[in-house]
C-alpha cells in the first residue's frame, strides 16, 4: 500500500513538472513571436519613413500579420489588443494595395504601437 502511495505521488509530481516546463516553453514561444512581430513592424515603419514603395511595405505588413498568427493567449486584455493590431494590419495592407501610402503608413505606425502594447501587457503578466 505504501509503495502505491509513493508511486502515485511521483506520478503527480512528474505531471506537475512536465506541465510547468510546457508552460515555460509556450511562454517563451509567445514572447518570441511577439518580438518577431514587433521587429517586422519596425521594419515596415522604417520603410514608410524612407518612402519605399507600397508593395515593399505591404509585404512587410503581410509578414507581420503571419507572425502574429503564431501566438495566442488566454489573457483577455492581451487578446483584445492583439485582435485590434491584427485589424490594423489588415486595413494597412488594404490601403497600401490600393496605393494609399498616407493612410497605409499611418495604419502601420498604429499597428506597431498596438503590438508594442501587446508586448508590454504580455510581459507584465508573464
Amino acid at each position: 500500500m505504501n509503495t502505491k502511495k509513493i508511486l502515485a505521488g511521483m506520478t503527480i509530481a512528474s505531471f506537475v513538472l512536465a506541465s510547468s516546463f510546457a508552460y515555460a516553453e509556450n511562454n517563451a514561444e509567445v514572447k518570441a513571436a511577439i518580438d518577431q512581430t514587433v521587429a517586422k513592424l519596425e521594419q515596415a515603419v522604417d520603410a514608410v519613413n524612407k518612402g519605399e514603395d507600397a508593395k515593399t511595405i505591404a509585404d512587410l505588413v503581410l509578414e507581420a500579420k503571419q507572425l502574429q498568427k503564431s501566438f495566442s493567449t488566454s489573457d483577455s486584455k492581451v487578446a483584445v489588443k492583439k485582435a485590434q493590431g491584427s485589424n490594423l494590419l489588415g486595413q494597412a495592407r488594404t490601403a497600401l494595395s490600393e496605393g494609399d501610402m498616407s493612410k497605409g503608413g499611418e495604419l502601420v505606425k498604429k499597428a506597431l504601437a498596438t503590438y508594442q502594447e501587446v508586448k508590454e501587457k504580455y510581459n507584465a503578466a508573464h
